[in-house]
């Protein structure tokens, strides 16, 4: 059993458009902190066998809009072995944990899958638009249970820089104990297949590269909502100290309304720098939900001080721009804090 974990305090400065500066985006300076306990537990059997288990503890003192924060983030079993590994519980999918886009190579955060979402009032004009902020599927979209809903996961093991992975939820919307069952009409995905393929491998001694091909599809519990089908094309390249990455996105209109023609894609692009102390990046996302379009770009850096000890700064330039309205929400969010993991 070893026992570890991760805290990471911020300080966050954000400069939203004035229609948009109410509710929590109505203070521009504010504290978050975002703590885990993580429980790992392994065993050998005398084959060769490997099996534990995974339960990463939720340790603040509130909920993020997430739904993370109190409670557990992920629990799960896991078998591995030679043909490959099995996860039981409630992790990310298969299709979340093999994507490859821009945030792949982001430092920080996470650059555009970081934390500026917290920052950023991208609700629309009157607090109902729909955005795509970060370079996910649906089914990692939203974070809390819908991205940890109770599912299996089968990865193979890597046949010549290639490997597989798929998983099945029943239900997006159980996540835990029995206590948490929901009813076919509650408005979730079900029956969500999600999978991927993914090569990596070395061009040269100093150059490698990794290609990420993920999807997911699924039925919608209600006849008014369109079912899951989205999937994401990714590359990222390196060479000595230096990495790009890029990679395209299509939710086509899962989970929209049907006859919303909200069909929703995004294109990622990034570049970094980083060596064993210290580490630079720029990435950016641009989406379309429909007609409405949300651009961003985010600069990233940080610096090991001692061992798991991380300070960083992370500053976002977007504009969220809704369709059918003259008020689009520009800023900016600036991001100061330090993680550290134990």
């Amino acid at each position: 059993m070893n026992v570890g974990g991760e805290i990471n305090f911020q300080a966050g400065f954000s400069d939203n458009d004035a229609a948009f500066e109410t509710g929590p985006f109505s203070r521009d300076m504010k504290f978050a902190n975002d703590t885990e306990i993580h429980l790992n537990a392994e065993g050998t059997t005398d084959s060769g066998l490997t099996y534990g288990a995974v339960i990463e503890l939720e340790a603040d003192v509130t909920a993020d809009n997430r739904g993370e924060g109190t409670n557990a983030d992920k629990t799960f079993i896991y078998v591995e072995g030679d043909i490959g590994r099995a996860e039981l519980g409630n992790n990310e999918g298969a299709e979340a944990a093999m994507a490859v886009n821009a945030a792949s190579v982001a430092r920080g955060t996470g650059g555009i899958d970081g934390d500026d979402e917290f920052y950023i009032n991208a609700t629309g004009v009157g607090g109902t638009a729909t955005f795509l902020i970060h370079p996910d599927l649906p089914t990692a979209d939203t974070g809390g249970v819908t991205e940890d809903a109770t599912k299996i996961t089968y990865y193979t093991p890597s046949f010549s820089g290639f490997q597989a992975g798929i998983s099945f939820t029943p239900d997006e919307g159980n996540g835990g104990t029995a206590a948490g069952f929901t009813g076919e009409l509650n408005g979730d995905q079900e029956n969500v297949i999600g999978g991927g393929i993914t090569y990596a491998g070395n061009l040269s001694d100093d150059a490698s590269i990794e290609v990420g091909l993920v999807g997911a599809t699924g039925s919608s519990e209600l006849a008014t909502t369109e079912d899951l089908s989205a999937w994401q094309a990714g590359v990222s390249l390196s060479f000595a100290d230096f990495s790009i990455a890029g990679s395209y996105g299509d939710w086509g209109e899962s989970g929209q309304a049907v006859g919303s023609n909200l069909d929703t894609d995004f294109w990622t692009a990034g570049m970094a720098y980083g060596n064993d102390d210290y580490g630079v990046s720029a990435t950016y996302i641009s989406s379309e939900a429909g007609s409405n379009e949300f651009n961003n770009l985010v600069l990233s850096a940080d610096y090991s001080v001692a061992e798991g000890l991380t300070p960083y700064v992370e500053v976002s330039f977007f504009d969220a721009d809704e369709a059918g309205t003259a008020v689009d929400n520009s800023g900016t969010a600036i991001l100061l804090g330090t993680y550290l993991a134990f």
